[in-house]
């Protein structure tokens, strides 16, 4: 891989860390502000709404800590690129350095492994 694709490989995984990043402060930000529990953690109706309202809401806030979880997944896998490209190691695979075809970088540019050993994952 030359210089010029390396330096283009940075910068989508910059950019596609601080999307990651902003979409993850949206996500925690719904999740703080609207609880539906109590001190204890149970469940409150003080406010009035309606058990279906309840329940939407517990949905909403269990999707969005999920999509949180998802995006600390998204954003260890990016840091773990990043730190590869500063090691001289970015598109080589994690398991035995067999290189990681450029097409599945494209597609994936936090890619650490080659699919097959992905599917054997």
């Amino acid at each position: 891989m030359n210089e010029t694709q390396l330096a283009n490989f940075k910068t989508l995984l910059l950019d596609e860390k601080k999307r990651i990043e902003d979409e993850r402060a949206s996500y925690e930000a719904d999740t703080r502000g609207g609880s539906i529990t109590d001190e204890s953690g149970e469940l409150s109706d003080s406010d009035g709404n309606d058990p279906g309202d309840e329940a939407s809401q517990l949905f909403d806030r269990d999707r969005d800590v999920a999509a949180v979880e998802n995006s600390d997944r998204l954003l260890a896998k990016i840091d773990r690129a990043l730190a590869k490209i500063e090691e001289g190691t970015y598109g080589k695979s994690d398991v035995d350095g067999t290189p990681i075809p450029i097409e599945r970088l494209k597609a994936l540019p936090y890619a650490v492994t080659t699919i097959e050993q992905e599917e054997a994952l």
